[in-house]
């Protein structure tokens, strides 16, 4: 590998790739030695686990420097500084650790983005949720209506049973009464107009026999006097009768 491709950096930088120390920006460093684009920290501290074998492999000096919980962050990077020097000049990675850091870093990325479009997803999910709160209540109100409605129709349906099993009980009675009734009546209706008619008819031939009767005798009298023999004589039975 040609001198040109190397590039000098901080001895810091490089220990916080290394560490991956965070509150330091290593992406820079990270895209150089993996040839990938790093946009953010997390990605830059998967590469710098690729680099750290990397680097033992170049530098066997730095398979020393290993950072405890117990040492200040100057500390260690005083360490490496009196091991290292100030600045370290570094190649990129061979291409077979190229390879394998792209392929962490391709499923990261990839990962990265399902867990944006999940979060993207639950906070629109959250959002309408929200929406939906109001409604949520006016829901639960009719359904406490509803509720009451079906508890008022088994009332119902219980009441119209009894009454279905008290008109059963009356089923074919009413109907025999009422005919009776009528029948009655009916009964009654003819029996008095016959006695009106009777009545009425012999009344009105007495009447009009008396009538006749009157009428009859002036006819017969009248008969005698104009019948030309003034009054009838045995002797004389074709004269005026003088």
């Amino acid at each position: 590998m040609s001198d040109s491709s190397r590039k000098m950096f901080p001895i810091e930088t490089v220990m916080a790739l290394v560490a991956g120390k965070d509150g330091i920006d290593i992406k820079e460093i990270a895209g150089y030695v993996t040839g990938c684009s790093i946009v953010c920290d997390d990605q830059a501290k998967v590469a710098g686990l690729f680099a750290a074998a990397w680097l033992a492999r170049w530098y066997p000096n730095f398979t020393g420097m290993i950072w405890s919980e117990n040492q200040t962050w100057p500390a260690f990077v005083s360490q490496a500084k009196s091991q290292l020097g100030e600045n370290v000049s570094l190649n990129p990675m061979d291409a077979r650790t190229k390879e394998m850091a792209k392929q962490a870093l391709d499923y990261m990325a990839d990962a990265a983005k399902s867990v944006a479009a999940q979060t993207e997803a639950t906070m629109k999910l959250e959002e309408r949720v929200r929406e939906l709160e109001p409604y949520q209540a006016q829901a639960q109100a009719l359904q406490k209506k509803v509720d009451e409605l079906e508890a008022k129709v088994k009332t119902l349906n219980a009441d119209m049973g009894g009454l279905r099993r008290k008109v059963a009980e009356f089923d074919g009675k009413v109907p025999l009464d009422q005919d009776e009734f009528m029948s009655t009546v009916k009964d009654a209706i003819k029996n008095g107009l016959k006695g009106v008619v009777v009545g009425g008819v012999a009344a009105g031939a007495a009447a009009a026999g008396a009538e006749g009767a009157a009428d009859a005798a002036p006819a017969e009298a009248a008969e005698e006097d104009f019948g030309f023999g003034f009054g009838s004589s045995d002797a004389d039975e074709g004269g005026f009768g003088f």
